[in-house]
């Protein structure tokens, strides 16, 4: 199947809200709780050599399983939340926040969310006659899953680019085009080298990482922090500034705003409530906090509902 089909099928959120859809090809995957999607219509940057052809982000169902033998296009996916698996090409790896992974038309693959931790993802699709060669460039292979040093400044892109592709003005093909190259010079970039994921040090990372995943509505402080992982503050930063490029305390912002979207996304609370769930007693201030991670208002974001996703 071409892109063409996808253009024809793939449904923005506004398209769902306006007039849900049926007879959707079986590749769309619908054990999705809620996803905020963009693409873009048939012969849209069709003259490009690196063309974005959809992306989205999904939280998806606990029992979420895509099974294929490739896929029409170039896909990128970054975990943002839960745990998974996925088997590229015969070869599985666990999935867990900050994984990445690339896999193309070739490319056999399955993946398979925890039950008890469903993933959440980014995704874009793309295409091209100088894909290929701009993959190789940047040294970036399909098939291999990686993991970055930082994935909250990709996410930030995604979210981006989530909004450009949205907008669906006449620059947006051409500016999701350069945030796309953004994305994958980041995951080049970012990625974190075999040796490095073997010290000590990162061990320590990952172990505070994952105590902050699991108890982000719980802490309040990076002292909280601190005290629950038996760490001193200052090297506490200073694992968090190594490995994940920000401070635990804006780790901890970002996994906050991410479970609001969800709250937003899948439940009928006011953005008043979904604020005090999360510990902010001023609804306003959420509101900007909110922006300043997925670059959109409270308000704005939950228009994205949609329970249909392409990856």
């Amino acid at each position: 199947m071409d892109y063409c089909c996808i253009s024809c099928w793939i449904l923005t959120f506004l398209d769902v809200l306006e007039e849900p859809r049926t007879g959707l090809p079986d590749f769309i995957s619908r054990q999705v709780k809620s996803s905020r999607l963009f693409w873009f219509d048939e012969g849209e940057g069709d003259s490009a050599d690196l063309r974005v052809r959809c992306g989205g982000l999904e939280y998806c169902e606990p029992d979420y399983v895509v099974d294929r033998p490739g896929f029409p296009g170039m896909i990128l996916e970054l975990v943002a939340g839960g745990s998974g698996t996925v088997t590229l090409d015969g070869v599985s790896c666990p999935l867990q926040a900050g994984a990445f992974f690339l896999y193309g038309p070739q490319t056999a693959h399955r993946i398979t969310s925890n039950p008890d931790n469903p993933l959440v993802k980014y995704f874009v699709i793309f295409d091209g006659g100088g894909a290929g060669t701009f993959l190789e460039e940047l040294g970036l292979p399909l098939g291999v899953v990686s993991r970055l040093t930082s994935s909250e400044l990709m996410a930030r892109s995604f979210d981006t680019l989530i909004d450009r592709g949205s907008r669906k003005t006449v620059l947006s093909q051409a500016i999701c085009r350069v945030i796309l190259q953004e994305i994958l010079m980041i995951s080049r970039e970012d990625a974190i080298e075999a040796g490095e994921m073997e010290t000590k040090a990162f061990t320590t990372f990952q172990r505070v990482r994952h105590h902050i995943e699991s108890h982000c509505l719980e802490l309040r402080s990076l002292e909280a922090i601190a005290v629950a992982c038996g760490l001193d503050r200052a090297y506490l930063c200073r694992l968090f500034r190594r490995f994940q490029g920000e401070s635990p305390y804006r780790f901890l912002t970002h996994l906050k705003m991410r479970h609001a979207a969800g709250l937003l996304l899948e439940e009928d609370r006011s953005v008043k409530e979904v604020a005090a769930t999360l510990g902010f007693a001023d609804a306003f201030h959420f509101s900007r906090v909110f922006k300043s991670v997925h670059r959109v208002p409270p308000s704005r974001f939950r228009q994205g509902a949609t329970g249909l996703n392409v990856s």
